[in-house]
């Protein structure tokens, strides 16, 4: 709660500044309004080239313990940026003739933003404040220290209770742009994984940025909503699809988009509910359900109208105040998106024109509107908006239900020893992690397919009508809305953790997918779109199996997996780019854009899919991913100590004196070679080992962190990418917290022995990296689909899933006193931390000492007490975590034999070893020989893979190795094997590593026509 004793925005009648300027503003910036103040048109502008101390206001107030300065403070960029302007900063003089401690928070402050900034004065409680000081630290450099200061505030801010959902602020995120985000989120009113959002709109044109909390203001510097909207939007990047508005007014209806001006302090943000009090008067408030939605219109006067967006076959029943809708409304990116329906009806009669309803309203000044929604038909969104909000259904008791089930999930984390700032980040974080991904799939009426869907990823030529949609309708359920690019590293951990009931659904509607158009969407929205690099389903559902999730297809997972592995992809949007050769190079090629980024994801979703194949019994398939897993080592360029893009023929993307690697893209997605030097999260040991042991990647990690990013290197991306900005502003060398690539980084300290400086980073990340709630902001970069804001909540706990595709989280120092998580199995996860400092000291777990800086997921679900001892001072606390290469050697990927062949039936063969699944050998018998002679000495085989062709396959083989050409051992023999699909590369492990000059594969079975086959590979050490 908060008790103003002083205010001034420098407005008219604000109390007036000492000695100060007074201006309009800034005049650019990339989040918000130039040429205006924070909430008003001026604003105090600070000016200096040298150390300075300004009296800006002499005020006369008592001092509590809940005292509290607080300001906006907008630091401007000079040549560099030097960042000097940040250290400006407003304190306060005692009548005692002290004054606040220096300000030393000014790494926490972005350039050419609006920042908020408290300072609390409760230490000085009984002394009274005399004066409001601006102090401008002397700072080497040329030129003037300026930037603008508003809403200078002292109030009392007293401690609130509040249960965990009304923590959540929906609106953290929206001070961002397309040009430097701070979550790039919108303000989604819905229910937890809903099939619909519900959003207020500054700007109905766009598909992209729906709600920017200040940069659309109007003239007067007021926000501007345009309308109320059904939205689908999993990214301003992937834009909306299936939008809708409609928007509240008085005076005479408006057929076009006009805006209601209103003020932040007049919005109410949560996740059950919205609601808004604009300056004209009109009070708007929204409720969700699933796939429906209630709004509450109250009018200054008797009568109302609510205009009706742009929409396809809009009709009106106005005398039961009911209409129709459809939209197909999509953006690019929205692959497989149809057609959605829309029913709505209001309380009462209306009357109106072409696009609103007209209200009188001569019992009272409210409108109530009952609203769905359905992918399948017309009558298919009635029966859910009956089935969801029956008719006279209190608003009030859809906000409540809404509430009840957020509740429910976000209160499975209690919270001690947290500021208000801090429980509002968490559970906010919270918030948006359950927020995705979405359901789109409903309950109808049928006695026997209660669950269908629309279906994303069936091709469906048939037309949509004003009824019913032209895509296929089949039964089960369907997930929608995720880039597995970003949230494989903490969401889909996270679920497994907190909600594997609902995780197994959830991996279940992603499987189908699979069953119905063949692959799992990288980037689900809701289809196949094609972006980002990696098939990162394949690790996030192998490690929610490994941590007990069940409740989906488990084998179709592992089918979908395998063939993401395995099958080249038809096309663009699915599977992995360059499989077709870099299956058999053991590296991706240049000619695959972002190579580096496609093999390194590809080791790590190869990891999680070695265990999942070891946990079903797949123990070929599990050596032959394991194996794969290490390939990341064929892309370390010894000379450069970087991993680098190769071409074909082996060679370097760049030689030593050319290599750059705070060079972004080419090789790399969305960062340099820094980043995606240890991007090993999987294997630390093998990196470590790789770099040339343990120190030499704490070295290589220290470098990192010293390193500045300039953000000025785009090298192919061409341009300045906001990503580049972001990451220079962070200000951690060339961490680059703002983006998924980095994440896991702070953690790979643990494998080089230094735990104590991964809990450094970390805490520093937590404490200053997602600030700004109050005004829009809250994180350093694109909050996507809930993955940035779970990094924080595993953080905070002192948890982190550093290998994903395993069981195992790594601990680091806990932001809280005391949390206390519910699982679902009854039990309870209590971590509680005692001293100050960001370093563990020990821990102590279920009472016994624990060593370890890692803890297994069963010793977490089973139970347990984690009793963290923090310090000020560093310590070597925690032996490093497991990882994939055990020991101090580097790994040693397998590599193929060089050869040559013939074949008994006079095909040629060559073919077979060409490192491509794009040719193919057919045979001219159906029961081939064919014969393999080594060039150079033998190595011990230990796995061989067959890749089938486009015709007959085989279906049993002998494997055999000879030293003379004459006499022949068996090595290896397989029946009643098939080939599930075209191009498939299968692996079979040899029972002992086996070392011949020659080798002979027999066929002795085939089916389906000729048989074809494109590579015969043979791998050893």
């Amino acid at each position: 709660m908060l008790a103003v004793r002083f205010f001034s925005s420098f407005e008219e009648g604000d109390p007036r500044p000492l000695g100060a300027e007074i201006g309009p503003g800034p005049g650019r910036s990339p989040t918000a309004k130039a040429g205006v103040g924070f909430t008003g048109l001026k604003a105090l502008r600070y000016a200096g080239a040298g150390q300075s101390r300004t009296l800006v206001f002499e005020v006369d107030i008592p001092v509590t313990e809940h005292t509290e300065l607080s300001y906006v403070i907008f630091p401007e960029s000079d040549e560099g940026p030097s960042y000097r302007s940040t250290l400006a900063a407003l304190g306060v003089e005692f009548d005692d003739g002290t004054s606040t401690p220096e300000w030393t928070g000014g790494k926490a402050l972005y350039l050419d933003q609006w920042n908020p900034v408290r300072r609390p004065l409760g230490a000085a409680a009984g002394r009274r404040i005399t004066a409001i000081l601006l102090t401008v630290p002397a700072t080497p450099g040329p030129g003037e220290v300026t930037g603008w200061i508003d809403d200078v505030r002292i109030a009392e801010r007293t401690p609130e209770r509040r249960d965990a959902v009304d923590w959540v602020r929906t609106t953290r995120g929206t001070h961002s742009s397309g040009e430097f985000s701070r979550g790039n989120t919108f303000p989604a009113t819905a229910v937890p994984h809903g099939f619909n959002f519900w959003t207020p709109v500054t700007d109905t044109s766009s598909l992209s940025w729906l709600y920017e909390y200040h940069r659309r203001n109007d003239e007067r510097n007021r926000p501007v909503l345009e309308a109320f909207a059904l939205s689908h939007q999993p990214s301003p990047w992937m834009g909306d699809r299936h939008t809708f508005h409609l928007m509240p007014g008085t005076g005479k209806p408006t057929s076009t988009v006009t805006g209601a001006t209103f003020g932040h302090d007049n919005e109410t943000d949560r996740p059950y509910y919205y609601a808004v009090r604009f300056d004209n008067g009109i009070s708007a408030e929204l409720a969700p359900a699933d796939h429906a939605a209630i709004f509450r219109f109250t009018f200054p006067e008797r009568r109302g109208w609510v205009r009706l967006g742009d929409a396809g076959g809009l009709r009106f029943d106005r005398a039961r105040g009911a209409f129709s809708a459809y939209t197909t409304v999509r953006s690019r990116l929205s692959k497989g998106a149809r057609r959605m329906f829309i029913a709505g009806t209001f309380d009462r009669p209306a009357a109106g024109g072409t696009r609103h309803l007209a209200f009188e309203l001569d019992d009272g000044r409210t409108v109530e509107l009952r609203i769905a929604t359905s992918l399948i038909s017309l009558e298919q969104a009635r029966h859910n908006l009956e089935a969801e909000i029956p008719a006279g259904t209190a608003f009030e008791r859809v906000r409540d239900h809404a509430r009840e089930r957020w509740q429910e999930l976000l209160g499975r984390i209690e919270i001690e020893g947290a500021s208000d700032d801090q429980l509002t980040t968490f559970y906010s974080n919270l918030y948006r992690l359950f927020l995705y991904p979405n359901s789109g799939h409903e309950e109808t009426p049928s006695a026997t397919e209660t669950v269908r869907h629309a279906s994303p990823v069936i091709r469906s030529l048939r037309p949509s009508t004003r009824t019913r949609t032209g895509a296929k309708v089949v039964s089960g359920p369907m997930s929608v809305n995720n880039g597995f690019w970003d949230t494989y590293r903490t969401t889909w951990p996270a679920y497994a953790l907190l909600t594997p009931g609902r995780c197994g659904e959830l991996i279940e509607g992603f499987v189908r997918q699979y069953r119905e158009g063949g692959w799992i969407a990288r980037w689900s929205s809701p289809g196949y779109a094609d972006l980002m690099t990696g098939t990162s389903s394949d690790v996030a559902f192998a490690d929610a199996y490994l941590k007990g999730v069940r409740g989906f297809d488990v084998e179709g997972a592992y089918e979908a997996a395998l063939r993401n592995a395995t099958v080249p992809p038809p096309n663009r949007a699915v599977g992995r780019k360059g499989l077709h050769e870099s299956i058999f190079l053991g590296y991706t090629p240049t000619s695959t854009p972002e190579g580096l980024s496609w093999a390194l994801e590809g080791c790590v979703n190869d990891f999680g899919l070695a265990n999942f194949a070891e946990a079903l019994g797949r123990h070929d398939e599990a050596r032959y991913f394991r194996a794969r897993a290490v390939t990341y080592a064929n892309h370390f360029d010894v000379r450069t100590g970087f991993f680098q893009g190769r071409r074909q023929d082996g060679g370097w993307r760049w030689e030593p004196g050319e290599y750059d690697p705070e060079l972004w893209g080419f090789d790399y997605t969305e960062t340099n070679g820094w980043n995606m030097a240890l991007s090993v999260p999987h294997d630390g040991g093998g990196l470590a080992a790789l770099l040339g042991g343990r120190a030499a990647l704490e070295s290589k990690l220290d470098t990192f962190f010293a390193t500045p990013e300039t953000g000025a290197k785009p090298g192919s991306y061409g341009g300045i990418i906001h990503e580049m900005t972001e990451a220079r502003d962070m200000r951690m060398g060339q961490y680059a917290h703002s983006n998924q690539p980095s994440h896991h980084i702070p953690f790979m300290y643990l494998h080089a022995g230094a735990p104590a400086k991964a809990q450094a980073v970390v805490r520093e990340v937590l404490t200053r990296c997602y600030t700004g709630s109050e005004i829009g902001q809250g994180y350093p970069g694109d909050e996507d689909n809930g993955e940035m804001s779970t990094w924080y909540v595993f953080a905070a706990l002192g948890l982190y899933p550093l290998a994903v595709g395993s069981p195992v989280y790594v601990l680091g120092a806990p932001l809280f006193a005391r949390t206390v998580t519910h699982l679902e199995n009854g039990r309870d996860i209590v971590i509680r931390a005692s001293g100050d400092g960001p370093y563990v000291a020990g821990l102590r777990v279920n009472g016994r000492p624990h060593t370890r800086a890692w803890i297994s997921h069963d010793e977490l679900t089973s139970g347990a007490v984690l009793e963290f001892d923090l310090s000020e001072t560093p310590s070597d606390w925690g032996t490093p975590p497991p990882s994939l290469t055990e020991g101090d050697r580097p790994p040693r990927p397998l590599t193929d034999l060089t050869g040559h062949a013939t074949s008994d039936d006079g095909t040629d063969v060559r073919a077979l070893f060409d490192d491509t699944s794009r040719t193919q050998v057919v045979f001219r018998a159906r029961e081939p020989s064919v014969e393999y002679t080594v060039d150079g000495p033998p190595r011990p085989l230990e796995i061989y893979t067959l890749t089938s062709g486009t015709r007959g396959a085989p279906a049993a083989w002998v494997l055999e190795g000879s030293a003379d050409g004459r006499n022949w051992t068996v090595l290896d023999e397989r029946e009643d094997q098939s080939f599930r699909w075209r191009r498939q590369t299968r692996p079979f492990a040899l029972a002992e590593p086996a070392a011949y000059p020659r080798y002979r594969l027999r066929i002795t079975e085939s089916g389906g026509g000729r048989l074809s086959l494109s590579q015969w590979e043979l791998l050893c050490r």
